[in-house]
């Protein structure tokens, strides 16, 4: 059955589970003049074609039904559906985004009622819009490459890619969670405000929420009765019976299936009856979209005051745009505030989880008419400071978690929103509940400076700054040891240390430019950005990677997957990375790439919009090799000390295909250990060396019951070996029996280097 298009971005064009295909597109150096030359000539044609193009669509739209015309865009470019296997992500207008649906509606909104169309809308005029609408929506991507040609102030260029960045970033990922988790995280975050609200509006943000998600089911409802009665229809077998079922199947219908065949041409074929059929249909989506006060206030348990008094603050009137610079409606679309149409006595509602897409910049609003904006900052922070905890509470539930860790060096004062200590590895989490608007990053560089400085590099700054002081410690620095222990960390065991932004907009095409920011001044050279990462992804990561083990693992690699790459995607999109290679991608290092893992969180979509249609399917989960997951799975129930920095190092050593060959590879040492082990030079050990050199080493000791007494020693041996010639940092050397190789180790050593070319270990 038909769903509305809640999932975070626009769906992969396959069903199944993608595999890590990877595609270069690189322009020569010596042809990119003629490259540049091409490109600006094609978005000349494109903004010369623009007032032509416009008109074609807003033509459209005052001869034919505009509503009905929005309403039968959404209704094939927004909607996925469900079967026994889950949601089918595939949508059927696969080059059709929201965005473009949201574009549509504005454009209704410039023409006064008394300009819209009345006739009703043609397969052909549908075919025109869809065709249309999309070339609009690129015709401003054109102006701003054209209105970028000609400048030279590195400055400038940077803010203007960033701009780019933010754009296509909110066009792509158009909602910020899934269904379940934005209705959960809006009751929670907005519901305390409703007593503020209540009096100025006569309804509070948690009936708004409970108002526009029954008009979001009814609107699911509604598209899922016409769809499965369409499809009983079109499995007709010939067309005279097409005609009967149609019929049959929509008694609402007047006359009878006689009439409908006296007006078709005879020899007509079943494609071109189907076609005629659903053409007939789609002129009825206007009232699937279109909603009363009484039947939702019955639906969502309100009042009818309640509703009435919500619909109005969400809706806007025919002609409300009328005059508007159509660039305003790509940039900062007035709808995305109100995209409701009040038509009298009925509300048209085409695209109702614009809504939720678009929740925080509506309770914005809310809060500026209520004169509240500083309870709705103050809710902002606290809800997200209090999540960031709880989330971290249940990810790491052996975890010693500490919110608002004071610690003080010298006179100053600081404060780590969320302070989390696992073994050896401490999680620095800093929480940013500012507002990331179009509007402040659509100004001149200073301001777009002051948002970068505000929302990303303050709080990296933050952790980075306890994050130096934890290292000093470590160092020996006793002034650094007393602040640190001051908190409950103890410096001389701490091995990893994690640093996190967490917000509740999304700031990701912000934090991922650090190379740009860096090169014109705005980021200091030698400042790591922290990775910032939205509280609904954070929490999605957490279900998502259950074990504590890949949990810091993935916080703790997607430092380096930033720092290593130009990076363009989305979060989940990042996660979905992480399932299929674990981030070991070192194949893809190469010096100024760009690097978009697009369609990777295809898996995730797929279990959450199934998970929130109520079809339960198998979580997504890390490649892992067997041998892998069992080492991860026994570290994490030992627990012994340094099992974290143990977990992490194997973890960072190899992608599952290359897991797959170690184990192969330790098959075959096994044989020959067992055979060869009387000998005293015999080969006992598998070696793998990452490329990096941050990563370890990682050694595998095969030995025999009869040689368990010196394992230890030859352990040892493996590792001092490894420290002194290969000058690696980390060790790590696991050791198995042959003759109990069911177990994944008999124990494990870990090694350091340290200051001076010493070592330090510790064994598990």
């Amino acid at each position: 059955m038909p769903r509305s298009q809640k999932n975070r971005r626009k769906s992969p064009s396959k069903r199944k589970e993608p595999k890590l295909e990877l595609s270069s597109i690189a322009i020569q150096e010596e042809r990119h003049d003629e490259f540049k030359k091409v490109v600006l000539t094609a978005a000349r044609h494109s903004v010369d074609e623009f007032p032509a193009t416009l008109g074609i669509v807003t033509n459209e739209l005052r001869k034919s039904d505009p509503i009905g015309i929005v309403s039968t865009f959404a209704a094939y470019g927004l909607q996925t559906s469900v079967g026994r296997e889950g949601v089918n992500t595939k949508s059927p207008l696969m080059d059709i985004q929201q965005h473009h649906a949201e574009l549509l509606l504005a454009l209704i909104m410039t023409i006064p009622l008394d300009e819209w169309g009345n006739d009703p809308f043609t397969p052909a005029v549908m075919e025109t819009v869809f065709e249309t609408v999309p070339k609009i929506a690129e015709t401003f991507l054109h102006k701003r490459i054209l209105a970028a040609d000609g400048i030279t102030d590195k400055q400038k260029l940077t803010v203007l890619s960033l701009q780019e960045r933010i754009r296509i970033h909110t066009q792509a990922i158009r909602n910020w969670g899934y269904y379940s988790d934005v209705i959960r995280i809006c009751t929670d975050l907005y519901g305390p405000l409703d007593d503020l609200l209540k009096p100025h509006f006569g309804f509070g943000a948690s009936d708004l929420i409970e108002v526009i998600g029954a008009v979001v089911r009814e609107f699911e409802r509604r598209h899922s009765e016409h769809f499965t009665r369409l499809a009983k229809v079109i499995r007709s077998p010939n067309v005279r019976q097409m005609a009967r079922n149609y019929y049959k199947y929509f008694p609402e219908l007047e006359g009878g299936h006689e009439d409908l065949l006296s007006v078709i041409p005879p020899g007509v074929t079943l494609d071109s009856m189907m076609g005629v059929i659903m053409g007939h249909c789609d002129l009825r989506h206007s009232e699937r979209a279109s909603f009363t006060v009484a039947e939702i206030a019955k639906l969502s348990g309100k009042t009818e005051s309640v509703v009435q008094a919500t619909f109005k603050s969400l809706s806007v009137v025919p002609g409300s745009l009328a005059g508007i610079n159509p660039d305003q409606l790509f940039l900062a679309n007035p709808m995305w505030d109100a995209p409701g149409i009040e038509l009298g006595d009925r509300f048209v509602f085409p695209i109702p989880q614009m809504v939720f897409s678009h929740i925080h910049r509506v309770m914005a609003r809310l809060a500026r008419e209520a004169d509240i904006k500083k309870q709705l900052e103050s809710r902002r922070a606290n809800y997200l400071e209090s999540q960031l905890e709880t989330t971290m509470r249940k990810a790491l539930p052996e975890a010693t978690i500490v919110p608002a860790a004071k610690w003080q060096v010298g006179t100053e004062q600081f404060e780590t929103d969320v302070l989390v200590t696992l073994d050896r590895t401490v999680i620095i989490a800093e929480a940013k509940s500012n507002r990331l608007t179009p509007e402040g990053l659509r100004g001149a560089p200073d301001r777009v400076k002051r948002h970068v400085s505000e929302m990303v590099l303050a709080p990296s700054e933050q952790s980075a700054r306890l994050a130096t002081l934890i290292s000093s410690a470590k160092q020996g620095d006793a002034l650094a040891e007393a602040v640190v222990r001051r908190i409950g960390i103890n410096p001389e065991i701490v091995d990893q240390i994690i640093r996190i932004s967490v917000t509740l907009d999304d700031f990701s095409a912000l934090s991922s430019a650090e190379a740009d920011f860096k090169e014109i001044g705005w980021v200091p050279v030698d400042h790591q950005l922290a990775p910032t990462i939205t509280i609904a992804d954070l929490i999605c990561i957490a279900d998502i990677l259950e074990n504590p083990l890949t949990y810091l693992h993935y916080l703790g690699e997607r430092i380096y997957l930033q720092k290593s790459f130009n990076l363009y995607g989305d979060e989940l999109d990042f996660l979905g990375l992480y399932l299929k290679t674990g981030f070991n991608i070192e194949r893809l290092r190469q010096e100024g790439s760009i690097f978009s893992p697009s369609g990777m969180s295809e898996p995730l979509d797929r279990y959450y919009m199934s998970r929130d249609a109520g079809i339960a399917l198998p979580k997504p989960k890390p490649q892992l090799g067997t041998l892998f997951s069992s080492i991860i799975k026994q570290l994490y129930q030992s627990k012994a000390p340094g099992w974290t920095t143990i977990g992490l190092h194997l973890l960072s050593s190899a992608d599952p295909s290359e897991q797959k060959s170690i184990e192969r590879n330790l098959t075959k040492l096994r044989a020959m250990v067992r055979k060869n082990f009387r000998e005293p030079d015999h080969i006992c050990s598998l070696q793998v060396q990452p490329p990096l050199q941050r990563k370890a080493r990682i050694i595998f000791y095969a030995f025999p019951e009869a040689l368990r007494a010196q394992s230890r020693e030859v352990m040892e041996d493996l590792a001092a070996q490894a420290i002194d010639h290969d000058q690696v940092d980390h060790i790590v050397v696991f050791a198995r029996c042959t003759d109990r190789w069911n177990l994944p180790y008999e124990a494990v050593l870990l090694l350091h280097r340290l200051q001076g070319d010493r070592a330090s270990s510790s064994s598990a």
